[in-house]
């Protein structure tokens, strides 16, 4: 049982005000998410979360959705929820393209878009936020919780020391908004580490529409990132060195330091330039 829950991650939420505090957060979301036709719930394990969330949505009169990976709790979940009208059950891996066709089929459905709520499994975080990011366009947001370090790093600013290629991802697509840390006496079993709630708003036009190939980019990323004790100039071919000055930059700095605009034009003016951008696989993250 202990293997089983190291390998999907899983640690349960029990502390009741966490839980209320979470919930608070959704339904402050909710407020300002006029075009929410369904609440999805990734991962809701022990239905901590998923209880209180069931008569919230049944105030809005919204479908309750829920992807669990662990069909072990199958059980569980539908002897405790089989009272309960509008709930939705799939028993999929968020970080697989079934889910990214689950949110497609649930725009389809609706003409609407989803609010995301998850406790996000340690060990798939950033491959399901990853997902998130390439559909958010069907999001209206997410009030969701990962390890304190991943969320510094999707949060990092340029600068930072904390800046990588999620950090870049993330802010692609999103705007991100800290809430608050919890500890880990809150779950069952204790994590090592603390643990962050943070909310997502899926920005009006994502950052990368002058790009054809999204994930061409997010590999030329991960590249620069691999190489971050390394100088731009060191990193970028010399036939683009010549964007610097217009840029603002020197070359001299590491890839922490550059701006997401900035990492933009160097990828497009490299992709221009024929250069082979977003072609290495290693990943900083």
């Amino acid at each position: 049982m202990r293997n089983r829950r190291h390998a999907l991650g899983q640690n349960f939420l029990h502390h009741k005000p966490t839980i209320e505090k979470i919930l608070a957060e959704v339904e402050v979301l909710l407020k300002s998410a006029p075009q929410t036709k369904f609440i999805l719930e990734i991962g809701p394990g022990k239905l901590a979360i998923t209880k209180p969330l069931v008569p919230l949505c049944e105030e809005k009169k919204l479908p309750l959705v829920l992807v669990e990976r662990d069909l072990k709790l199958e059980e569980l979940i539908r002897r405790d929820l089989s009272e309960t009208a509008k709930i939705e059950i799939h028993f999929m891996d968020a970080a697989s393209a079934d889910f990214e066709a689950l949110l497609k089929s649930l725009h389809q459905r609706s003409g609407g878009k989803t609010t995301v709520v998850s406790n996000l499994p340690y060990s798939a975080s950033t491959q399901i936020i990853a997902k998130l990011c390439h559909q958010s366009h069907l999001l209206d947001g997410c009030i969701l919780m990962v390890q304190k370090e991943v969320a510094d790093r999707l949060a990092a600013p340029a600068g930072s020391k904390d800046r990588g290629s999620l950090s870049l991802l993330l802010q692609s697509y999103f705007d991100i908004e800290i809430l608050f840390d919890v500890k880990p006496g809150c779950f069952t079993p204790p994590p090592k580490v603390m643990s962050t709630v943070f909310k997502l708003i899926p920005l009006a036009k994502n950052k990368l529409v002058g790009i054809d190939d999204h994930l061409k980019f997010e590999h030329f990323c991960k590249m620069i990132f691999s190489k971050r004790r390394k100088m731009i100039r060191g990193i970028i071919p010399p036939n683009v060195h010549h964007l610097f000055p217009e840029l603002g930059i020197s070359g001299t700095e590491r890839p922490e330091e550059l701006s997401l605009e900035i990492m933009i034009a160097l990828y497009i003016e490299g992709a221009r330039a024929a250069n082979s951008f977003g072609t290495e696989s290693q990943v900083d993250e």
